[in-house]
């Protein structure tokens, strides 16, 4: 038995159909990546942990609270996203209810953007802000969170019934010295790529790096991770590979990092090693990129190291909005980096933002076109939504362009949905944002040299299904 507090993380469910619509067949269950960090860091001092994932287990609330009941951890984390924030408010009211005495810890991006409004909830007892393994083992140190928590930085809680919030915590610099993710922990067979980018099973993923230097207007994972960029050590990754191919039988993996090549001699050894390992005969990999950090012999080496695909941000047709969303690119480098991208053997992803500010009808039309005119293999676009904490939001709460009225409506996939996007640019209308969206994918992917590509890439009878629900979904007329 341990002497330490018992511990549960919860990632509350998800509903897919909710905020996906009528894609919600096709749509990825992604790694809790967080929850699986904080596990591995709370082992590592011989806590007890466990952790529930709402999107690939029932957690209906019997189902949560006879987990509760029979297990009664002393402490309950739950990770919170802006689009499930009642989820997550959900799950502490159940907690409470079964277990009072067990403490109620907030995390993730949401709390960390909107502690105030968190702690409204009499639920949650801590919210802990930004990157939380040290945070949470310095609050349960303190008795389980009942001792002072004055001198934790990065905390926010009550104390005599007003809201304390402790000074912030930089980022952990060192992010090798950080314990492997506690995959043992979650059930790694149920979470799924989409279709159109898994390439062979079992898929795995791992992040390599945190934080970004750069300052889009619409990005809400900075105010978790910041802006400081810091990475992993190529040996420290290719150890964690080891790990996930040998034990967890991985014949992909995903790089969940936002931008794989910001520091480009990292990337490169990352690529060297995985030859010098014989990795790249056994398991493919994608990875994200910015279009102005690659160069043609980078992208070969990659492909050489068994990269399948390249992920970039592109965003929009219109260098006018590029400039006004602080993206620091030029179309001609985009173009650049997909031509280079073919030239090496790359499969390329483009992602796209409609509906931006000041963005007309005939620039989100520019948008699409452009979008198939580079030669991208796939195509996602996403409606502009502007997440609290981002300048994107703080412009449009000014100009009252934002209905933030339910959390659960932030979704970048309004198009296919029941409910209006959140956000509509002055001039425009909720049903012709959607209609765009939907005409967009339509588009891209209902073409030949597209539909080829999908075929060319199913695995198994449960991907014909999945393409079925999505060109049906596509090809309707509905709202």
């Amino acid at each position: 038995m341990s002497d330490h507090p018992s511990v549960l993380l919860i990632h509350p469910t998800f509903s897919t159909r909710l905020h996906y619509g009528k894609l919600s067949r096709v749509a990825p269950s992604l790694l809790p990546v967080s929850l699986v960090y904080l596990a591995a860091y709370l082992e590592k001092f011989h806590y007890p942990v466990r952790i529930y994932d709402g999107q690939v287990e029932e957690l209906s609330d019997g189902i949560l609270a006879d987990r509760l009941r029979r297990e009664r951890p002393d402490v309950v984390g739950i990770t919170c996203m802006t689009p499930m924030a009642a989820e997550a408010h959900h799950a502490a009211k159940i907690t409470k209810e079964v277990l009072p005495s067990a403490l109620t810890i907030f995390g993730g991006i949401h709390p960390t953007i909107l502690p105030d409004e968190t702690l409204a909830d009499p639920h949650v007892d801590v919210v802990v802000r930004g990157e939380g393994e040290m945070i949470l083992h310095e609050l349960l140190q303190e008795n389980a969170g009942r001792g002072d928590l004055s001198g934790i930085s990065g905390l926010s809680w009550r104390r005599n019934g007003a809201v304390v919030h402790n000074p912030d915590r930089p980022p952990l610099e060192d992010l090798d010295a950080l314990p492997f993710p506690a995959f043992h922990l979650i059930p790694m067979d149920k979470y799924h790529q989409i279709p159109d980018a898994a390439f062979a099973l079992p898929l795995r993923g791992l992040i390599t790096s945190r934080g970004c230097p750069f300052r889009c207007i619409f990005c809400s994972a900075r105010l978790l991770s910041g802006y400081n960029y810091r990475y992993r050590s190529p040996d420290n990754v290719l150890a964690e590979m080891e790990v996930l191919i040998n034990k967890y039988g991985a014949r992909q993996l995903t790089l969940l990092d936002d931008n794989f090549v910001v520091n480009r001699d990292r990337t490169a050894g990352i690529c060297d090693g995985m030859i010098a390992r014989g990795y790249h005969q056994r398991v493919v990999w994608t990875c994200a990129a910015r279009a102005d950090q690659v160069d043609e012999s980078l992208l070969r080496l990659m492909r050489q190291a068994g990269c399948k695909l390249v992920s970039y941000g592109v965003e929009s047709g219109t260098q006018r909005l590029l400039d006004l969303v602080d993206k620091q690119l030029q179309l001609t480098q985009v173009e650049r980096a997909v031509t280079w991208s073919k030239r090496a053997g790359l499969m390329t992803r483009g992602t796209f933002i409609i509906g931006l500010p000041t963005e007309t009808p005939e620039e989100t039309r520019r948008t699409i076109e452009y979008a198939k005119q580079l030669g991208l293999d796939l195509a996602k676009f996403s409606i502009a939504t502007p997440y609290p904490g981002t300048p994107l939001y703080q412009m449009a709460k000014k100009q009252g362009l934002v209905d933030d009225a339910d959390w659960s409506r932030f979704s970048s996939m309004a198009g296919f949905t029941e409910y209006d996007p959140v956000f509509v640019p002055e001039g425009r209308e909720p049903k012709e944002l959607k209609q765009m969206q939907k005409l967009a994918t339509r588009e891209f992917y209902l073409r030949p040299r597209q539909i080829l590509n999908l075929l060319r890439n199913i695995r198994s009878g449960s991907d014909i299904k999945m393409y079925y629900y999505a060109a049906q979904s596509l090809l309707s007329k509905g709202r």
